[in-house]
C-alpha cells in the first residue's frame, strides 16, 4: 500500500476518539499519511457513511486505504472486513457501510488475525483496538492475506433505485450535508430539461444553475458537486425549513 489512510467516521472532534486512533496508526507506521475525510457523520448513519465513500473514493490516489469507523454494532459479533478493488482498499464493519463504494470488489477478508490488534480490546472501540492497528500494519506492508480469510459481507445495504413512469421520475432524499441540503439518490438523467421538481406539495421549479439564481429564502433543486440532485433554501436550510428526513420522497415531472 503505498496511498494515503484516509478516516471516515461519526466520531466528532469533540472528544479525543479520532487523535487516539491517529496515534495509534502512527505508533506502528510512523511515516503512514493520514486524511480526515470526514469525521461529523450522524452519529450510527451507516447510509450517510456509504454514501460519502460513493462519491469520495474517485478523487483519491491509487492505493489510498480508507478506513469507515461508524460501528452501532461495535462490540458484537459482527465481522470486521477488508475489500479491494482495482485502485484502493477498505476497512469497515460488516455493517453495510461498503455497499456503495461504486468500484467492483475484487477481493474481501475478514480482519480476525488479533495478533495485529491492540493486546486488550474494549466492547466500545474498535476504531483504537482493531481499526487503527490493522490499518498502520497494512500501510507498513503487511499482506492481506495475513489479515484472515475470504469473505463475503453478511450485510449489504441497496442503493436506492429512482422509479421511472411516463416521463417523471421519483427517489429520494439520501442524507443532508452541515448547510441542511438534502442530497438526493437522482442524477440529472432523472430530472431532464423542463422537469420540475417537487418535494411533497411544494414545487421547486426547474432545476437551478446556481444557488445565485435564485433570491435568498427561496427554496431550489440543483445538482450538487457530487453529481446528485440536491433540493436547498438559498441561504437558509432546506432540512430545518421542511422538516425533511432521510427516506422522504422527491420527484420529478413536467
Amino acid at each position: 500500500m503505498t496511498g494515503p489512510i484516509v478516516l471516515l467516521t461519526d466520531f466528532g472532534f469533540h472528544d479525543p476518539f479520532v487523535g487516539i486512533m491517529k496515534g495509534v496508526v502512527l505508533s506502528i507506521a510512523p511515516k503512514a499519511q493520514i486524511v480526515d475525510l470526514c469525521h461529523a457523520v450522524p452519529p450510527q448513519d451507516v447510509r450517510t457513511a456509504a454514501f460519502h465513500l460513493r462519491v469520495s473514493t474517485p478523487y483519491f490516489p491509487k492505493g489510498a486505504l480508507f478506513v469507515a469507523v461508524v460501528d452501532p454494532g461495535v462490540g458484537t459479533a459482527r465481522k470486521v472486513l477488508w475489500a479491494r478493488t482495482a485502485k484502493h482498499q477498505f476497512l469497515g464493519p460488516d455493517n453495510g457501510v461498503l455497499s456503495w463504494i461504486g468500484e467492483p470488489v475484487l477481493e474481501m477478508r475478514e480482519v480476525n488475525n488479533h495478533k495485529l490488534f491492540l493486546h486488550h480490546l474494549s466492547a466500545t472501540f474498535h476504531g483504537r483496538d482493531i481499526f487503527a492497528p490493522v490499518a498502520g500494519h497494512l500501510a507498513k506492508g503487511k499482506a492481506p492475506k495475513e489479515l484472515g480469510p475470504k469473505t463475503k459481507p453478511a450485510w449489504e445495504i441497496e442503493f436506492p433505485q429512482v422509479m421511472r413512469n411516463d416521463g417523471a421520475a421519483r427517489g429520494e432524499i439520501i442524507g443532508f450535508d452541515r448547510f441542511g441540503n438534502a442530497v438526493t439518490n437522482m442524477t440529472r438523467e432523472s430530472v431532464p430539461e423542463g422537469c420540475h421538481v417537487f418535494f411533497g406539495d411544494s414545487d421547486l421549479g426547474l432545476v437551478s444553475h446556481t444557488y445565485a439564481g435564485r433570491d435568498p429564502g427561496e427554496v431550489m433543486a440543483i445538482i450538487g458537486s457530487s453529481g446528485f440532485l440536491e433540493l436547498a433554501v438559498r441561504e437558509g436550510n432546506f432540512q430545518q425549513h421542511f422538516k425533511a428526513k432521510a427516506g422522504d420522497a422527491v420527484e420529478s415531472r413536467t
